[in-house]
């Protein structure tokens, strides 16, 4: 069932992205995720201190600060351990994503596909070009050769250009929801 009005709507068609507050619940559907993620640093951390390649686990750390602690000693980003798809390519048995739970309720959960349905239509699929971007703050991230931070700012940019030619003709909408109020 739709859900936005006439007005954010006319908003979206008008200036092409649309800021709803309080779509989706913090308690209900935002902070189970953070607590998923809570485990997958877990296991990152543990993985990375028994190869030697961090220090300590850093648990005594808040997530954002031990996620920063890691990402600044190991020299890597990691982002693929908490996204839920898989990258384009080198894709092994062990390669690490996260679709736990939380993350599928939050993708099905009906008042966000209401306000998809508003926009696209009832035929809502969900692709691959979908990801979890978990940001350190810049000035800490590893850079690469050029000098570049690993992961910063995302430019706004059309997914479309990242799909196969046949999805030109399809009306792609991207759904973004920030995990914490930074």
């Amino acid at each position: 069932m739709p859900c936005l009005t006439d007005e954010q709507l006319a908003h979206f068609d008008e200036e092409g992205y649309l800021l709803v507050r309080g779509m989706l619940d913090v308690d209900e559907v935002i902070q189970p995720i953070i607590d998923e993620y809570h485990g997958v640093l877990d296991t990152l951390a543990r993985e990375l201190y028994q190869a030697g390649q961090i220090a300590s686990t850093y648990d005594d750390l808040p997530f954002g600060k031990r996620l920063t602690q890691i990402v600044v000693e190991s020299g890597q980003i990691h982002a693929q351990y908490f996204d839920f798809s898989l990258p384009q390519t080198g894709i092994d048995a062990d390669t690490p994503f996260w679709a736990g739970p939380a993350v599928f309720r939050c993708i099905t959960n009906p008042d966000l596909l209401d306000a998809v349905e508003s926009i696209v239509g009832p035929e809502i699929w969900s692709n691959p070009v979908q990801h979890v971007r978990l940001k350190p703050p810049e000035r800490l991230v590893p850079k690469n050769h050029n000098g570049q931070a690993l992961v910063s700012a995302t430019n706004w940019h059309q997914d479309n250009g990242v799909v196969l030619p046949e999805a030109d003709d399809s009306e792609v909408l991207t759904v973004w929801f920030p995990l914490n109020e930074a």
